[in-house]
Order: C-alpha cells, then structure tokens, then sequence
C-alpha cells in the first residue's frame, strides 16, 4: 500500500547505516565462494586486488570472503591503512597487526605448538629493529644502511655466538628483517600445508595518495614470504593516479619520442603488484530487487518502511540507475535524503520528491536540473504543454532544451512514476527541499546559477530585437552587472582564482552584447550560439567554484 507524507511522517522510519552487508546479495555469495578456492587451493605468495569505485561493495564482498575461509589453518588479518596514517612508517603497524592476529589465532585454536608464539615474537624483534634503523636513517623498502647496532635484537634473537656476529648479521637492517621474518614464516606454515596468513588491507582509498602507495610499497616485503595473501580492496583510478603523480616528480625527462617508454605507468605498477584482479560492477536496473531485498533484510526496516521502498521508491531507482549502473552506497544515500526530507516535509508529495532527488542525482540530467531551477514554475508550465502533446514547448522556453533527455520524458510521461510533478503549483518547495540534502552547491551559489541560467532568455530577446529596440539588450546589462556585484559580494573568503574567471566570463558577455549584429540577421544565429557557450563556461566556472569553495 502506497503511503502519503503525512502517514509517512508519523511511521518510525530509520536512515540506513554506511555499513558492510553482513547477508550481501548480487552474486557476492558465489565471488566469496570462488575467492575462498583461490585462497584455500593456491600456493600462498600472491595478491587479489578487488577493485571498485567508491560504495561499489568492496569491504563487503572482503567480509565475505573472510567468512568462507577455514579459520583452523587460515589467519585473517584486517589492515585498515587509513588508520595509521600518522604512523611514520606504515610497515610497523602492518607487521604489529599481523603479529597480534597470530596470538590471537594461537588462543583460539588452542595449539600445543609454538610456531605461531614463536613467529609473533620475531615479528616484534623485527619491529625493534626496523624503529632502531628508522632512527638512523629512513628507507623502506629498498636497500639501506645502517650501523651495525641496528640489528643487535635480530642476533640476539637467533643466539648467534659473539665471535660469529660479525660474519653472520647482516649490516642492512632491512636485509636482516626480512631475513628473520623468512625464517620464521617458512618454520610456520611448513607444520600445515594448509596454512597460510590472508591479509585484507581495506579503506585504502580513504589513505592520501603517499599512504597508500606506501602500503603498497610495504607489501612487497610480504611477497617473497612463504605462506601469505593479499586481499586488497581500492580504486583503481585513485592509485593509478597517485602513482603516476609520485614518480612524474622522479621522472627525468627524456628527449624525443622515448619520453613516455620511460615514464612509469600507474596501470602497469598496479597489474605488477596483483596477481588475481576483479573488478566490482555497479548495480544495474536488473538488480535493483536483489539490492532492496538486501538493504531491508540486514537494516531491519520496520514492515512499513520496507513496503514504501519497494512501492513508493523502486519505480523511482528503475530511472536512477543509468546505463552504467550505479554503486549501492549512491542508492543508500538517495533513500536516506528521502527519508529525511518526508519527515521534515509531511506535506510534500512522495513522489515529487523522488523525482527532484533523481533529476538531482543523475549527471546525465544536468539540462533538467539547470532549466527546471531557472525557470522553476515556467519549466513545469511547458513541461505540462509538452507532456500533453505540445511538442516544442520546452525548446521555446530555452532553445538547449530541445535536448532533452527522452528518457526524461518517459520518467515525467503519463505512465512514469514522475508523473505527478507537472501538478505541482509550488515547485519551489521541492527544489529548496531536495537542494537541502543533495545540492552540489550552497543557497547563494545555486542562486547564482540561477540567474546565469536565466541570461539565456534575454540574450534570446536580444538577439531578436531590431535596431531601434534597445529594451532587451539593455536588460541583459543590467542582469550582468547584477551577476558581477553578487559574485564579488559572495567571492569574499573563497577561492580568487575561480571568481575571477567568473567575472571574466561576464565581462565577456558585456563586449558580445556590444558586438551584437543588429543590421544582420543571418548573423545573429551564430551570434547567440556563441553568446549561450560563455553562459555555458560560466556555469562550468560556478560548478568548480562549488567544489573548492
């Protein structure tokens, strides 16, 4: 049964956590399963990177491979690098995590033995030692070295004779780590031919770039150990990126056309570190039942909220979802600005606003969104005119709205579950409404933009006038000189660069309007086109100025 505000208002609805799935659907089921064969039947020295977008579902698909795992002679080590980012040096507290998770393990499973007690204890004798260098000088990984006192815990640790400490340690402390932690890990796993230690580094995506690739460089210490995988859940984007930014600042420029066979790609750094890549897909139209059914089974949604998701919400998700998808968190956040806005706003009609949130959400709607917040109840008049049959409406109220999207006329049409918006008297209260929880900018830039939206209907007028007619090219000054004051007012602690270019772009249009071919009319077309190009870059402008500012 379908609900309206008011009912909706009084219902004990709950927002939807951030959170992993613990009962994930779409497939993640029959991946963890898969991964657990790779893990369980490989010969353990290798990398799994999950890759996916923000929210796209790593971390759960990870806690799902966890769960399939034989814990008996499997340890599972959770490394969360954004963490430890103050740490100097993240290859301490990788190491310390794994040292604590072998402790852990040998509790649990109650083992006579004392391997993994053993392991644990070189691990913190390597940890000594690794600080001790770091105090001398900073290096990791690579070679480095240092004095000889450096690696006084290592070779007390393996009761080397004094008489033979000069032969036998190694001068580099990093040599003498990976050494001692060799021993130990290869005297470990060959007491089970099953063991192994999967580590999952996870949230490496909320790290800075020099963190992450820190964690990564840190890693490769790892695989030339017996008896260790990764399971490493990132952005491919992101770490591709801040790879190639790192070593750009290396790179020593080469002449010619060999420049670029020189320069260290991001893309080939991240297929060298794993060995096993999959790549997480956002959830399609056809998935969308799956993904509900999830998200109310493990939020735990009272009967009423999960019978409005699936009544009132779905149809609007089928016209959310684009063709690429969209990732689960995207989905989560929509249906929690929903349900703030219908407690705060009981009044409202449901689906109207579902329908401001997905024109607000889909940047393939931006020509909706823009138009719809200039022209407010003139957009939904020709909207109205043009639903019911009068097909130029909405091109002659902005002649870029001959664009739009049909997909958008089909959510808006008859039988779309947005059909209610061009009965709306005050579309006002919606746009505020949805603004308050999902807008890409502030009240005083999405009034900015406002305005500059609307220019695009007097330089139309302009364009039109004849010679004697001054009125219409007088009111673009006007509204120009309006814009230049709001932006100086509003550019007060804000980034110069970006108000600048922004006033630019309106002095721009002063000397177009000035430029205007009155005594030509075939000239006046491409007059206009150039006119609404620096409306356009003038949006663009306001749009990057809202991402900074």
């Amino acid at each position: 049964m379908i609900m309206d505000g008011a009912s909706i208002g009084a219902q004990s609805f709950k927002v939807l956590l951030d959170v992993p799935s613990k009962k994930p659907n779409l497939d993640y089921d029959i991946y963890a399963l898969a991964f657990k064969h790779i893990i369980e039947k490989s010969h353990p020295r290798f990398a799994i990177g999950i890759f996916g977008d923000w929210g796209s579902g790593k971390t759960t698909l990870m806690e799902a491979i966890e769960a399939k795992l034989n814990k008996n002679n499997i340890i599972c080590v959770w490394f969360n690098a954004w963490r430890y980012e103050k740490e100097e040096h993240l290859i301490i507290p990788l190491l310390d995590t794994v040292r604590e998770a072998l402790v852990e393990w040998d509790r649990a499973q109650q083992k006579s033995g004392r391997a993994a007690l053993e392991t644990a204890a070189t691990i913190g004798k390597v940890i000594h030692s690794l600080l001790a260098g770091f105090n001398l000088r900073v290096g990791v990984p690579g070679t480095v070295d240092v004095s000889f006192d450096a690696n006084k815990a290592l070779a007390e640790s393996a009761r080397i004779a004094k008489e033979d400490r000069e032969a036998e340690v190694p001068r580099s402390f990093y040599h003498a780590a990976f050494r001692a932690l060799n021993n130990a890990f290869e005297s470990f796993v060959e007491e089970d031919a099953k063991r192994r230690i999967v580590i999952f580094v996870d949230d490496l995506d909320r790290c800075l770039p020099d963190g992450a690739l820190e964690v990564l460089e840190s890693m490769k210490l790892f695989f030339d150990l017996e008896g260790f995988v990764f399971v490493v859940g990132l952005d491919r984007k992101v770490v591709e990126l801040a790879v190639e930014a790192k070593y750009a600042k290396e790179h020593v420029a080469i002449a010619g056309d060999q420049e670029d066979a020189h320069r260290i790609r991001g893309a080939d750094y991240i297929d060298k570190i794993f060995q096993v890549p999959f790549d997480l897909f956002p959830v399609a139209v056809g998935e969308i039942n799956s993904l509900l059914d999830s998200i109310i089974k493990v939020s735990r949604l009272p009967k009423s909220q999960a019978g409005d998701l699936r009544d009132t919400v779905k149809p609007h998700l089928r016209f959310l979802v684009e063709d690429s998808g969209i990732n689960p968190r995207e989905i989560k956040r929509y249906i929690n600005a929903y349900t703030l806005l219908i407690k705060l706003k009981p009044n409202l009609w449901l689906d109207v606003v579902l329908a401001m949130l997905t024109i607000q959400s889909r940047l393939d709607w931006e020509l909706v969104y823009r138009n719809l917040r200039a022209w407010r109840g003139r957009f939904i008049d020709a909207l109205r005119e043009q639903v019911h049959g009068q097909s130029n409406a909405l091109e002659n109220l902005a002649p870029e709205l001959r664009e739009i999207p049909p997909r958008f006329m089909e959510y808006v049409g008859p039988n779309g579950p947005a059909k209610r918006i061009i009965d709306v008297q005050n579309i006002d209260d919606y746009i505020y409404a949805g603004e308050a929880t999902h807008s890409r900018f502030g009240p005083g830039l999405s009034d900015l933009v406002r305005e500059v939206t609307i220019l695009r209907g007097p330089l139309r007028d302009a364009a039109r006038s004849t010679p004697e007619n001054e009125q219409a090219r007088n009111q673009v000054s006007i509204s120009v000189k309006q814009l230049r004051d709001r932006v100086l007012r509003f550019s007060s602690g804000r980034p110069v660069g970006f108000s600048n270019a922004i006033l630019r772009r309106l002095d721009d249009l002063t000397d177009v309007l000035g430029e205007l071919p009155l005594e030509s009319s075939e000239q006046r077309e491409p007059w206009l086109r150039g006119a609404n190009k620096l409306v356009d870059q003038t949006l663009s402008d306001i749009e990057q100025w809202s991402r900074w500012g």
